[in-house]
């Protein structure tokens, strides 16, 4: 009832909306110059693309492959080539000094490459000669006194049609749910068996280099950009009691390289864009889990590879009407190798050791075409075709065809006024690491691979309604539906001494979503150059429960995020401040002898305050968690298969998580 209520007022806000008459053109393109961002001072592009409104940034997925991964954010008109340098990364090594303007560009427009989304943000940089070094320092301050320093030291320098572009920075990884709480056990009936003391810690500290090199060659431009990382993490979870002493203890560690080359340019009175991507990772992990009578010991050791080649070819028949088309070819390889043990004898497990290789092949083509001034559609098919072969404890090798046709309709009464229908069928991809075991030794045990897992196949309907308003206000609703095949869940996997849950396919089912995103200035009430951005999301999904044969949610999804956000710039004291509030999120998951319920309790509460003497300086200090959410991890476990024998107990922890402190300096050389 709540959103349906919800729904009906968007959609009569954005009728009411809807009959103002707009004074410019009709057009699906909305351009936001330097002066629009002036009263923030932002520092970079980043800052800049978090201001437009009715513009909600994605830095993309970290699928395999390049086609569908894409951000919503292309630089010059091109997407970056880099995967492993992350869009929010890439933004914000760009100062506000060098951008132009930004187009956000909605729908589609013909001769822009959308990468698959319907609404992108252009940053349009200036072309000019110029040097600029910017440092940065930061640190994040815990309330138990433990801080965790970050450092970036960022180089950029462009003449006569050269770019080069290097950063090196220390890279921090934290978890924010850690703190002091406690552990209990019940049983069926709620009696408490078991109480402890819980204390937990999470972090790591890496670091990152990366570079660019940007020229003309042979009548187009090429770029080549490298990145290479080192990201180490270490957790810590302890349960303690005049009884127990139980410490879980994981320590992982990732080193990556990527080396991407792309040129696009002109070839006759077509654009051709090429790009190579060679990606090589090592990771390696060490769980244990000792309450002094019973050491478990779960070790992984991966190796990874993804090479990756892609040409686009596009044609502007006119102002109005663009075609392109292309292909991409990708291998990509897993060696894994896992081992169980406890107190020193081996524990058997499926598919402990794998060779996973994957070899995919997608052929593309599209239209974009403005047919009338107010109406476009963007219509195309993508074809994938892939083999994927495993080898070590089980050998097995299948192959997939996916068509995968896409539409896009929009409607553009006015400059402000936006209304889009997307049909699209959504293939997922096979996550490797399903492939091989894992474990999480704290709550879940170890998980099986499965190497009969198939990518789940999504039918997907969108409507999405778009108003801008008072200059720099917006109202976005969204409405999808999903039709689901082979949707991915947990499926019981039994030998013939241990029952163990691994990733696989349970069936049909749907999702539906609503998304509602309203920016509102708040001038009129008497708060000069404030903002109010809020952001609701609510998920409704349906899937039969292997199990038990129940219906139910997908595991692990979130249910509803609901996002508020509230700054203002004060021009006389060259400041903005802000507060950010987020109502927490729940998530279900279902396996053979154990359901679980993970939730951060809200308020989740942030403000801050930042202050920009001028364009070369900036400090930012944000008070971050200062009410302290609850984080709750409960367990319903049962002694065998929950379909066929009771509940046994109930296995919770619950820790009040820690506020933070965190400052940041940031200075600029040119």
């Amino acid at each position: 009832m709540q959103v349906r209520r919800i729904v009906g007022a968007a959609l009569m806000a954005i009728v009411m909306l809807g009959t103002a008459r707009a004074q410019q053109a009709a057009t699906g393109v909305l351009t936001y110059d330097a002066a629009f961002f002036a009263d923030q001072r932002p520092n970079t592009a980043y800052d800049m693309v978090r201001r437009l409104p009715g513009f909600a940034f994605d830095a993309g997925a970290t699928a395999r492959g390049f086609a569908g991964t894409a951000g919503n954010v292309l630089v010059d008109g091109e997407r970056p080539t880099s995967k492993d340098d992350g869009l929010d990364a890439i933004l914000i090594r760009i100062p506000a000094s060098e951008v132009d303007h930004i187009e956000l560009i909605r729908g589609s427009a013909p001769g822009i490459d959308m990468q698959g989304q319907t609404v992108v943000a252009n940053v349009v940089r200036k072309k000019m000669d110029l040097t600029k070094i910017v440092a940065t320092a930061e640190d994040l301050v815990f309330e138990d006194g433990h801080m965790i320093p970050n450092a970036a030291l960022e180089f950029t320098h462009q003449a006569d049609g050269h770019l080069y572009e290097g950063a090196v920075s220390v890279v921090n990884n934290y978890d924010d749910s850690v703190g002091i709480g406690r552990h209990e056990i019940f049983d069926a009936a709620n009696n408490l068996l078991e109480l402890d003391r819980a204390q937990s810690h999470g972090l790591g500290i890496g670091v990152a280099a990366k570079g660019a090199v940007t020229m003309p060659f042979l009548g187009g431009q090429f770029k080549t950009n490298l990145t290479l990382r080192d990201s180490p993490f270490i957790s810590k979870l302890a349960y303690d009691s005049p009884t127990l002493h139980q410490l879980f203890v994981d320590k992982s560690r990732t080193n990556s390289a990527e080396l991407g080359l792309h040129w696009k340019g002109k070839l006759g009175s077509t654009e051709l864009e090429t790009l190579v991507l060679q990606r090589l990772a090592r990771s390696g992990d060490i769980s244990t889990s000792d309450d002094t009578l019973t050491l478990q010991e779960f070790s992984s050791q991966t190796t990874t590879g993804e090479s990756i080649a892609r040409a686009t070819l596009r044609y502007l028949v006119s102002s109005a009407l663009t075609f392109e088309g292309g292909g991409e070819g990708a291998y990509n390889f897993l060696n894994g190798n896992t081992a169980f043990a406890v107190n020193g004898v081996p524990v058997p497990l499926p598919s402990a050791n794998a060779r996973v290789q994957e070899t995919r092949g997608e052929l593309f083509g599209q239209g974009t075409w403005k047919f009338a001034d107010d109406w476009g559609l963007e219509a195309g098919v993508r074809i994938e075709a892939s083999a994927i072969s495993e080898s070590g404890d089980t050998t097995k090798s299948r192959s997939f065809f996916y068509p995968k046709p896409r539409a896009v309709v929009t409607w553009t009464p006015d400059k402000q006024t936006q209304v889009r229908f997307r049909f699209e069928r959504v293939v997922g991809q096979l996550d490797f690491n399903n492939f091989i075991a894992t474990s999480d030794l704290s709550a879940t045990g170890v998980t099986a691979g499965n190497a009969d897992l198939r990518p789940d196949q999504r039918t997907q309907f969108e409507f999405s309604a778009e108003r801008h308003f008072w200059t720099r206000g917006a109202i976005v609703l969204s409405l999808l539906h999903e039709e689901i095949k082979d949707a991915v869940d947990f499926v019981p996997v039994v030998t013939p001494t241990s029952a163990f849950d691994a990733p696989g396919n349970i069936g049909n089912g749907r999702n539906d979503e609503v998304n509602l995103a309203l920016t509102v200035p708040l001038d009129r009430i008497g708060i000069t150059n404030g903002l109010l951005r809020t952001t609701s999301i609510f998920r409704f999904s349906d899937v039969r429960d292997p199990t038990t044969g129940a219906r139910r949610v997908i595991s692990s999804e979130r249910p509803q995020d609901i996002e508020l956000r509230v700054t203002q710039d004060i021009n006389s004291l060259k400041s903005t401040w802000g507060i950010f509030y987020y109502n927490g999120w729940t998530e279900d998951s279902f396996r053979l002898e154990q359901t679980r319920q993970r939730r951060a309790i809200a308020p989740y509460l942030n403000v801050y305050w930042e202050y920009k003497p001028n364009p070369d300086w900036s400090v930012h200090i944000e008070a971050d968690n200062i009410l302290r959410f609850t984080y709750d991890d409960r367990r319903r476990n049962f002694a065998r298969p929950r379909d066929l024998f009771p509940l046994s107990t109930i296995d919770e922890y619950r820790t009040r998580s820690i506020p933070t402190i965190d400052i940041q300096i940031r200075k600029t050389f040119d």
